[in-house]
């Protein structure tokens, strides 16, 4: 699955690129299914900063048949990023914390100006593998496929697409 996301922002670029980066846990409340972000790693190489933040998902919008072979940990990712400050950008890719081959999400993100406002835009490929769930029999799998993948991807690509809502909810929080 392909995603694309370009919105405009308001914050400026330096601002976003910042948050983005540097704060990522203070997006958590307006993050759509998001329980709580926690940075694990931190590095930094001149223009570059190598980041580990642990996504913890909400599972209370998982299907009912479905939740019963879904754990939670299925729903936490480490998302590793490497930030460069010259280009206002980040190549990242997710790993999931249980299923190992659950799904593989990897994209890029890029902070620009467009005139008076800030734009960011998300280049992401997103593919699920719900054979590869542990826990779920493979004959389940099989006839739960379409829940499980919907499951999975419903809790991702919402997160991703909303990013620049999210933003935009932050700041509006900050002004008042």
């Amino acid at each position: 699955m392909k995603i694309l996301v370009s919105e405009p922002i308001p914050l400026t670029v330096d601002d976003a690129f910042h948050l983005m980066r540097d704060d990522m846990p203070s997006l958590v409340p307006f993050l759509y299914d998001i329980e709580r972000i926690v940075v694990t790693e931190r590095r930094e190489e001149g223009d570059l900063v190598h980041i580990t933040n642990l996504w913890h998902g909400d599972m209370s919008r998982v299907p009912g048949p479905v939740k019963k072979f879904v754990k939670p940990e299925l729903f936490s990712w480490k998302d590793h990023a490497v930030w460069t400050t010259s280009t206002m950008s980040a190549r990242w890719w997710l790993e999931p914390r249980v299923g190992a081959r659950a799904f593989e999400c990897e994209g890029t993100t890029r902070l620009w100006a467009d005139g008076e406002q800030t734009m960011l835009s998300m280049d992401i490929d997103l593919v699920t593998h719900p054979g590869n769930v542990p826990g779920v029999p493979k004959f389940l799998a099989r006839k739960f496929q379409p829940q499980v993948e919907a499951a999975i991807e419903k809790q991702i690509a919402p997160n991703m697409k909303n990013m620049a809502v999210s933003i935009r909810r932050y700041a509006e929080s900050k002004k008042g």
